[in-house]
C-alpha cells in the first residue's frame, strides 16, 4: 500500500511504503542504478546534505529512507542492525529495486555491512563511508566517551556540530557551516537540530551496542562478503578514525579504500562533488 503526504519542505514529497507490516516513509531523486541510503545515528531523511544528494542525483537514483521507528516512519527501532538491514532489503523488494547499491554512513555503514554479507547477491556494489567494524576486529578502535557523550545530547548546536562531523581546521569548520545551512535551508541552526527523538536514540543505541561489542556476530560475516565494496572515510574523523577503516579493508576481501583531506565524520558532506565522482566512478565497474 502506497500512501503519499507532504513533508514540511513544500517541494519535497515523502511517499510511505508498507514493509513488514510498517509504514516506511522514503524519497527518490534522479535516474539510473538505484543508490540506497542507510542514515546515521539518530539521523532522519532530512539530515542528508542536499549537495551530496543533488550530485549522486546526477549519476543514480537515489533513494532517502526513516527506518522504521524514525523520523516519518512507523513502527519502532529494530533492536539489532541485522533487523534494520532485513528491513532495508525488504524496502528495496517493496519498490522494485532491482540490485540496488547501498551507501551506508556511520550507522547505516555498520547496516550495510550486515547488508552485503547476507543479501550480496541480492546487491551490486556498496559504499562505506564514515564507519567502523566491531570494535572485536583487529585495529578497530572504539569510541571517545567525549564524542559519544556530544552526539548523544537531547539537542546540538551548531558549534557541537562542528566536533561531530568535522575537523578542527577553519576550512573544515567553513564547509560543516555551509552543509548546516543547506539542510537547514538557509538557517545552520535548523540543520543542527535534532530531527529524531530520544526514543529513537535510544533503541538505536541498543542495537549499535551489540554492534561494537561483537554480540551480534556481525563481525564474524565481514570474510563472506563477495561483492565489491569502497570504504571511505576523512582523514580526522573524531568518530571512526582510519584506523577503523584499514581494519575494515582488511577485513572484506577485495575493498577499496578513500581517504579525504582535513574532514571529519561527514567528509561526504564536505567534499560532497569529489565523493560523489568517487562513488559513481566505483559503482560504474562494480
Amino acid at each position: 500500500m502506497l500512501l503519499d503526504t507532504k513533508t514540511s519542505e513544500p517541494t519535497e514529497t515523502t511517499t510511505r511504503t508498507e514493509v513488514n507490516g510498517m509504514p516506511i516513509a522514503w524519497r527518490s531523486q534522479g535516474e539510473g542504478r538505484p543508490l540506497l541510503m542507510l542514515n546515521r545515528f539518530r539521523g532522519a531523511m532530512a539530515d542528508w546534505d542536499p549537495a551530496l544528494i543533488d550530485a549522486l542525483a546526477a549519476s543514480h537514483r537515489v533513494i532517502v529512507f526513516d527506518s522504521a521507528g524514525v523520523g516519518n516512519s512507523g513502527g519502532t527501532v529494530p533492536e539489532t542492525l541485522e533487523a534494520a538491514a532485513d528491513l532495508a532489503i525488504g524496502l528495496a523488494g517493496a519498490l522494485g529495486l532491482e540490485k540496488p547499491h547501498p551507501l551506508g554512513r556511520s550507522m547505516g555503514g555498520m547496516t550495510a555491512q550486515i547488508l552485503a554479507a547476507k543479501y550480496g547477491d541480492r546487491l551490486g556494489g556498496v559504499v562505506l563511508a564514515g564507519t567502523t567494524p566491531s570494535f572485536a576486529v583487529a585495529g578497530a578502535v572504539p569510541l571517545s566517551e567525549e564524542w559519544l557523550g556530544t552526539a548523544r545530547k537531547d539537542s546540538n548546536t551548531p558549534k557541537e556540530m562542528l566536533f561531530i562531523f568535522y575537523a578542527d581546521t577553519e576550512t573544515s569548520h567553513a564547509a560543516g557551516m555551509a552543509s548546516l545551512t543547506r539542510i537547514g535551508g538557509g538557517d545552520p541552526v535548523a540543520g543542527a537540530a535534532a530531527k529524531t527523538t530520544q526514543q529513537t536514540l535510544a533503541g538505536q543505541g541498543v542495537a549499535t551496542r551489540k554492534f561494537f561489542s561483537g554480540e551480534d556476530g556481525a563481525f564474524k560475516r565481514l570474510g563472506d562478503i563477495a561483492v565489491p565494496v569502497l570504504v571511505a572515510n576523512g582523514d580526522q574523523d573524531r568518530a571512526f578514525p582510519v584506523e577503523n577503516s584499514l581494519a575494515l579493508v582488511r577485513a572484506i576481501p577485495g575493498a577499496q579504500l578513500a581517504i579525504y583531506p582535513d574532514a571529519g565524520h561527514a567528509f561526504h558532506f564536505q567534499h560532497a562533488e569529489r565523493f560523489a565522482e568517487d562513488v559513481t566512478r566505483f559503482l560504474a565497474s562494480a
